[in-house]
């Protein structure tokens, strides 16, 4: 990948909202910590800020060491430039542009994610890197 342009969909603004597997665990073990509270409730579980997409790209370039050289294209043009399942993928993660708010889980069973978005990121890029589960 050095020296190519990432490609992102339409201007990079859309959000994603990932979270950790562990703080997800630890949702579902605060809602039966607090069942009273959490019964007939729903909450976000998710780490506490969404990022962009060109958020995404230019810190996940640092962290490999280099400066992000981004391009945008029209959704319909990028995703030409992908699988179909990656563009599904895409599209699935980009379509509603989520972002939202931790605050009831916080107030109601005392949700605290340990991880931000990237770290979550990171961690699954490391292991897939490390693992060799990955194309280029």
């Amino acid at each position: 990948m050095e020296g190519k342009k990432l490609l992102l969909p339409n201007i990079g603004l859309e959000t994603v909202h990932h979270v950790h597997a562990d703080d997800v665990a630890q949702a579902f073990c605060r809602a039966m910590q607090y069942r009273s509270t959490a019964i007939g409730e729903s909450f976000h579980v998710v780490s506490p800020v969404a990022l962009t997409l060109r958020g995404y790209a230019e810190r996940l370039s640092r962290w490999f060491g280099r400066e992000a050289d981004l391009s945008y294209l029209p959704w319909e043009e990028w995703r030409k430039t992908v699988t179909p399942q990656d563009a599904d993928a895409t599209w699935d993660h980009i379509a509603h542009s989520p972002s939202c708010s931790i605050e009831k889980a916080r107030r109601l069973i005392h949700y605290a994610p340990r991880f931000t978005s990237m770290e979550a990121v990171c961690e699954s890029v490391d292991w897939r890197v490390e693992h060799r589960c990955f194309q280029l």
